[in-house]
């Protein structure tokens, strides 16, 4: 199964969801807008994991598909219409989040996470979704509907881990950006990067602070302990002040740093897309040409993960890494931001609940 494919100037990238591993031979085949495959088959491998890449061989190919022959007839189910990007109109900032599964409610996370990121310049958020309730999926809906900032890709169910889900959605989503936004957010949705200069925004911070080696920026964590779920549905304004994470959890532990590989201890990253050939779930998997990582210190900005300490018994499992990063204190999420950021909640959750 194809999850997309993008044209640049010399190839189609083509993501994949075959249980393959890396260096697996397999076949480019290239079909015109009729149907007709139009080009010689060409031999290539998965490189890196879940990706093909197949030379750019004709303005006329409409449609790729990645077989493990060079012959024989493939349906057109099984093609995948290639995305062609203007590479002089790219986003500044753009956010790929970790695939969504799991019946605990979302859609306060959600709103929350993706107004945070739009104050701080993220202008298009990618979701990939195994499984969402209803009532969550309306709000993502109005995002990609109504205001053309979300889209929303499935993750096929031959992959039941969650480690794998995530590393097909970020092969995949980091080929949607590689041509189509110069800097991308890797995070989950109860993840908030942030600078600690409240006036800052992460974009001006990319754009501003950085040299021309580097390929990512690596934000520490900070875990803010969640003890409650959050609510199962939106009633009035008042439940919204008291219940965003941002306002409602402030117990918080050092940043997370000095791990046993000297990197990071779970940390996120943002990455310049063209400086990077494969992405991980914490780190960069391969840069391009020699681009190195910036290790932000946690003094310049941070990620606020907001953990709920008793989904999947996170504490039981995690007390002694956590109590590492001691001693824990009250913080409070950016005064600068926290108003603007509850007053576009409250509009968007008007606009998507109001009438239920």
């Amino acid at each position: 199964m194809l999850i997309g494919a993008y044209e640049s100037e010399n190839r189609i990238s083509v993501s994949v969801a075959a249980l393959k591993p890396i260096g697996y031979t397999v076949y480019c085949r290239y079909f015109d807008k009729s149907g007709t495959e139009h080009e010689k088959p060409m031999k290539s491998f998965i490189y890196p994991l879940f990706v093909v890449f197949c030379d750019r061989k004709s303005s006329e190919t409409y449609r790729i598909a990645i077989t493990d022959g060079s012959s024989g007839e493939v349906l057109e189910q099984f093609q995948m219409l290639v995305t062609r990007w203007n590479e002089k109109q790219k986003r500044p900032l753009t956010h790929c989040s970790a695939p969504i599964f799991g019946k605990e409610p979302k859609w306060l996370h959600l709103v929350e996470m993706i107004e945070h990121y739009k104050l701080q310049g993220v202008s298009k958020f990618y979701f990939y979704v195994r499984e969402i309730d209803p009532y969550d999926m309306l709000l993502l809906q109005h995002y990609s509907a109504k205001r053309e900032e979300v889209e929303l890709i499935d993750i096929p169910s031959i992959y039941f881990d969650a480690v794998s889900q995530q590393l097909l959605a970020i092969a995949d989503c980091h080929l949607r950006n590689r041509l189509s936004a110069n800097w991308t957010i890797y995070s989950d949705i109860d993840e908030r990067m942030i600078m600690t200069d409240e006036k800052e925004t992460i974009l001006q911070f990319l754009q501003e602070s950085l040299g021309e080696k580097y390929g990512a920026v690596m934000f520490a964590q900070r875990w803010i302990f969640k003890y409650e779920k959050l609510p199962a549905k939106f009633i009035n304004y008042q439940q919204i002040m008291e219940e965003m994470p941002t306002r409602k959890w402030q117990l918080t532990t050092q940043p997370g740093v000095n791990c046993t590989d000297g990197k990071h201890c779970w940390g996120k990253m943002i990455i310049n897309n063209q400086k990077v050939l494969q992405m991980l779930i914490h780190d960069v998997g391969e840069y391009e040409k020699g681009y190195i990582p910036f290790i932000l210190e946690p003094d310049v900005g941070y990620i606020r993960h907001y953990r709920d300490v008793n989904l999947g018994k996170w504490w039981e499992r995690n007390r002694g890494a956590m109590e590492k990063f001691e001693p824990f204190e009250n913080t409070t999420y950016n005064s600068y931001l926290s108003s603007q950021l509850l007053s576009n909640v409250l509009q968007i959750l008007h606009e998507v609940y109001n009438h239920f």
